[in-house]
């Protein structure tokens, strides 16, 4: 291939970029929100045009890597170094799926319409054939998703906490970077914002909790999280029932408490990778 086009160049990265964070968070059990993807996205592709400098191998596969992980703490946001690492690797592991893809296609098809330089993409295949790659590189990550994740709770679902003969629903997802769990029994805790609950706490708990008075009437826990500023304690109580529901049915949590933090956003449930489900259950045993 002689001519590169600066414009086609960009394009092709955007949206290679988007769709491999997208499939990094389908594969991690992370969350995805397209606005971050897509700066990210943007990131990479505005990268791409290193391919036109004169550099040595070592730098341009230092500032690839250095890149990535860019491209990856603007997605996810900032974790713990191992979690980082384990995006980042997952992230390796779709844009190789993805270029196997288009090396088997362009082996297919057999044409010079492909070419590849440390994870920057450039080709003229058609929509055809891009649609293609593109759906089989996705089949293949939600095969390893589920191969490597079954069992765990994943993916966006709803979730109803059931408190006093009352419940709340919520929006939710799973965040495989969230491990927090309540220190003694080692019970895993699901995050809420406060606000989300306050209509099936009682106004004492809630006013307990607010000023961490603990005491035999007002049964809550105090949990250290650990953030960016370091570790503070928030308070937890441990719901009558958490039941998630998704496309697959609906499942009640074996044991759980529910932490709040008023970093969650509003009506938002998240659970890690730690908490256990148990066997599938009946809309009407959800009701009760």
């Amino acid at each position: 291939m002689s001519i590169v086009y600066v414009d086609i160049l960009i394009v092709i990265n955007l949206v290679v970029d988007y769709l491999l964070l997208f499939g990094t968070a389908r594969l991690a059990g992370a969350r995805f929100e397209r606005m971050k993807g897509f700066f990210a996205a943007m990131i990479g592709a505005v990268y791409s045009l290193i391919i036109f400098a004169d550099v040595s191998k070592t730098i341009f596969a230092a500032t690839k890597l250095a890149v990535s992980a860019v491209m990856v703490l603007t997605v996810f946001g900032k974790r713990k170094t191992g979690e980082i690492l384990r995006l980042l690797a997952v992230f390796y592991i779709c844009g190789f799926l993805f270029s196997g893809f288009m090396m088997l296609i362009n082996s297919v098809t057999q044409t010079e319409t492909i070419f590849i330089k440390g994870g920057i993409v450039y080709f003229e295949f058609s929509a055809t054939e891009t649609v293609i790659s593109a759906v089989m590189a996705f089949i293949v990550t939600e095969i390893l998703r589920r191969i490597f994740r079954r069992g765990e709770p994943e993916g966006t679902f709803f979730a109803k906490v059931f408190y006093g003969g009352k419940y709340a629903v919520l929006k939710g997802f799973t965040d495989t970077g969230n491990n927090l769990s309540e220190p003694i029994s080692g019970t895993p805790a699901a995050i809420v914002s406060p606000f989300s609950v306050r209509n099936i706490l009682p106004e004492n708990m809630l006013c307990a909790m607010e000023k961490k008075e603990m005491s035999t009437e007002n049964k809550f826990y105090l949990i250290p999280c650990k953030t960016v500023a370091g570790t503070v304690l928030v308070p937890a109580f441990r719901p009558e029932k958490l039941v998630l529901m998704n496309s697959e049915g609906e499942f009640e949590a074996e044991n759980v408490v529910i932490a709040l933090s008023e970093n969650v956003p509003e009506n938002m449930l998240i659970i890690g990778k730690n908490l256990i489900l148990k066997e599938k259950i009946s809309s009407e045993v959800a009701e009760k």
